[in-house]
């Protein structure tokens, strides 16, 4: 019987695309971390703007610094999975897991997936 997997990789663009806020984080058990986030996009609060990610590491991750101007720091979540599950209330609900967090990519165009690691037959 074929094994099916639970929890999907994703990228953190594709889920969050105008990316997210670090609330804080707590220890949730031995090196796991539970890191609270708010959604930037302002149509997601419909659904509950804020969601948790379950972050497995030695030591509690450090988010990035903040900006000028903003009252929590902006972040993106490294190797970022989704794990789908059924809600109390009957609806599809869903779990992160990531292996860290660091500050954004601005500035720089994310490269298309399919682009990355190919060459030109000139270069």
């Amino acid at each position: 019987m074929p094994v099916i997997p639970t929890r999907f990789p994703v990228r953190f663009g594709d889920v969050f695309p105008l990316g997210c806020f670090v609330l804080g984080g707590e220890p949730s058990n031995a090196l796991v971390w539970t890191v609270r986030a708010l959604d930037a996009n302002e149509e997601a609060a419909r659904f509950g703007a804020e969601f948790k990610v379950k972050v497995a590491a030695e030591v509690q991750p450090v988010p990035p610094m903040k900006a000028s101007g903003f009252p929590y720091p902006a972040a993106e979540f490294e190797d970022l999975t989704i794990t789908p599950y059924a809600g109390r209330n009957g609806r599809i609900a869903y779990s992160f897991r990531a292996s860290g967090m660091h500050a954004p990519h601005v500035g720089r165009a994310k490269p298309d997936p399919g682009e990355v690691g190919t060459k030109s037959a000139a270069a």
